[in-house]
């Protein structure tokens, strides 16, 4: 077996092993997903089109992750002022807490066990792989502000997204965007 098919085949393993644990009364496996989604999502991202990017399945699919999340009491939606079109969804106190006993944890500890350069590596080869993939299904690359093309530093005091023509703040350097795009 090739060290291609060896990563591709881990990459999985790990995915199934962080769900191991799930319990049955708790958030499944998709629910999970877009609980970490919207925790860590951009106020620009923050809708079932971007979690439906960032997860790669069909707005459908994702709409019914959402509703079943709003239902349950882990999101809320608020509608956009500027387009009554677009609802932007928050973590309720709920999914916090829920999130405090991610089963993801367990991989994410395991991490710990590797060497900075180690987790600076596979971070790095896993993102390239990630890139290779949504171009090749012609699909969205989601990565951080702080790392993406259309971040405007300007004069370094005033952060703006040039795409989105909207000022940033500091602190959402670090969220995710599904309108992510690699600096050139």
């Amino acid at each position: 077996m090739g060290a291609e098919r060896q990563v591709a085949e881990l990459v999985l393993q790990l995915g199934r092993a962080a769900y191991a644990e799930c319990s049955a009364s708790g958030p499944t496996q998709a629910q999970w997903i877009a609980l970490r989604f919207f925790a860590r999502a951009n106020r620009f991202s923050r809708n079932v089109s971007g979690f439906a990017d960032f997860h790669a399945t069909t707005r459908g699919t994702a709409s019914q992750t959402v509703k079943s999340l709003v239902e349950q009491g882990y999101l809320k939606g608020t509608r956009s002022e500027k387009d009554a079109r677009r609802v932007r969804f928050d973590l309720t106190p709920r999914a916090r807490e829920a999130l405090a006993e991610d089963p993801l944890e367990g991989v994410v500890r395991a991490a710990r066990k590797l060497s900075s350069t180690q987790l600076d590596r596979t971070a790095s080869g896993l993102r390239q792989i990630m890139a290779v993939l949504a171009e090749d299904r012609e699909g969205s690359l989601s990565g951080v502000c702080e790392l993406c093309g259309h971040l405007d530093r300007g004069n370094g005091e005033k952060l703006r997204c040039r795409l989105m023509q909207e000022s940033l703040e500091d602190h959402e350097l670090q969220e995710l965007c599904v309108r992510y795009q690699p600096r050139a």
